[in-house]
């Protein structure tokens, strides 16, 4: 019984060895175009062109559009709710399980295989936003109150515009990202429009993470942090130590840019002798934190040019 048993055991390591190796291939393997129509003649329905492929060379149309049948309409709304050939469920599946390697399959050209990242941000919000309604979950943007009307105001509207507002939010850490990781192994031309859509991907990230955990916002931030490093990760290449110091530098940079907009909001809605005190006290700390984000810049900038040198063939 006792052989049994440890073979049970081997056999079941063995299994989930196996699992987490095809995992891995999944993880790394690049887009593939599948030509349904290789070896066949086709003809445009549009154009007249005649063909052997999935679209038409000419005008772009696809090769099963025909009559309007029933068909059709399912193909519409489908397309409509991202269910199509670029599916929006597969999309989101390769978003969590392969974050990091999906954005570079999309601002590296793949873009044909993915489900387009802004309509995934739009279409995503407002699913968050029926179920939020439909179950009374209460999961804002900006959880904050500073009992101040006009700023109160503000974050009220962009807690009901989550979409755009996760967005506008995550849109801070594209600069920093920028200057932090653009010499990385795994994507060194890495530019300020791909680290647009990069926080795309994050936004979609963020409210799918905060809508499966809005019981605790300690565990959504836990989580979002998680994915936001392995997304890093697997996007620019670097070791998981190498990631981390750099991700953090990238995160007190947006909390950097973060109180300096608050304070700004703050000091325009005190009376006069407040906001003077608000005012040098905020003066007092803006030499250090500036000092901060320049050594930290200065840092990985020579760091990492020192190790781009290092990694090009002699």
């Amino acid at each position: 019984m006792k052989v049994q048993a440890v073979q049970t055991r081997l056999v079941n390591k063995e299994q989930l060895i196996q699992y987490y190796r095809r995992f891995r291939r999944w993880q790394h393997a690049l887009p593939q175009y599948v030509n349904r129509h290789e070896g066949e003649s086709v003809r445009c329905h549009n154009c007249g062109t005649e063909y052997a492929d999935n679209f038409c060379p000419r005008c772009g149309q696809r090769a099963e559009v025909g009559r309007v049948g029933w068909k059709s309409i399912k193909d519409n709304v489908a397309l409509l709710w991202g269910l199509d050939n670029r599916s929006l469920v597969y999309t989101l599946l390769q978003l969590f399980g392969r974050p990091g390697y999906l954005v570079r399959d999309y601002i590296s050209g793949h873009r044909q295989v993915s489900f387009p990242p802004i309509k995934m941000l739009v279409i995503v919000c407002l699913f968050v936003v029926i179920l939020e309604s439909i179950f009374h979950l209460e999961n804002d943007v900006l959880p904050l109150k500073f009992k101040i009307k006009e700023i109160d105001m503000v974050i009220e509207w962009l807690n009901s515009q989550k979409s755009w507002a996760t967005l506008l939010v995550n849109s801070i850490y594209i600069l920093p990202t920028w200057f932090v990781f653009r010499y990385a192994p795994g994507y060194p031309r890495h530019t300020l429009p791909e680290g647009f859509f990069l926080q795309v991907f994050l936004s979609v990230q963020s409210l799918l993470i905060g809508l499966i955990s809005s019981w605790s916002g300690l565990l959504e931030g836990a989580i979002s942090i998680t994915y936001t490093y392995i997304t890093y990760y697997q996007l620019f290449g670097y070791g998981w130590w190498s990631t981390l110091w750099r991700l953090v530098f990238v995160m007190l940079m947006y909390l950097f840019v973060v109180l300096m907009v608050v304070m700004a909001m703050l000091v325009n809605t005190y009376d006069k002798s407040e906001r003077d005190d608000m005012i040098v006290g905020f003066l007092f700390l803006l030499p250090f934190m500036i000092l901060a984000i320049i050594v930290m810049l200065v840092v990985t900038n020579r760091y990492n040019k020192r190790a781009s040198r290092e990694r090009q063939p002699a």
